[in-house]
């Protein structure tokens, strides 16, 4: 008994597709073009914030600078390894696999930016 008579019963969801063909290959490709652009941002960003914390004259702010690269070193890279073993599981699988990556990004910029505000706040 339900309190809506009108209802027929639970909405089946289908199951998702594979991708196949030019699809696949398609969403590959836009998957692996974003993780390289990951790779290269985490790159740049870690080599920007190195930068910045060499030339900051003040020892005393040496452990937040130290803390504040350690975060975004291991942070950004650590999700850097996750988004690839995501992002070729998804491809073995025939799933869309740019979803992953993207996030994988988003998250590791993230990461990025909270260690620099470790290290200058």
């Amino acid at each position: 008994m339900t309190l809506n008579a009108n209802l027929q019963g639970a909405v089946r969801m289908t199951p998702r597709v594979k991708l196949e063909g030019p699809e696949r290959g398609l969403d590959a490709l836009v998957g692996l073009v974003i993780l390289i652009a990951e790779l290269f941002i985490g790159l740049l960003g870690i080599f920007a914030l190195y930068e910045a914390g060499s030339r900051a004259g003040d020892p005393a702010r040496l452990d937040a600078m130290q803390a504040g690269f350690a975060i975004a070193l291991f942070g950004g890279g650590a999700v850097v390894i996750i988004t690839t073993i995501i992002y070729l599981g998804r491809v073995i699988a025939g799933r869309r696999s740019w979803p992953a990556t993207l996030w994988g990004t988003i998250v590791m910029s993230i990461a990025l930016v909270i260690g620099y505000a470790v290290m200058f706040a």
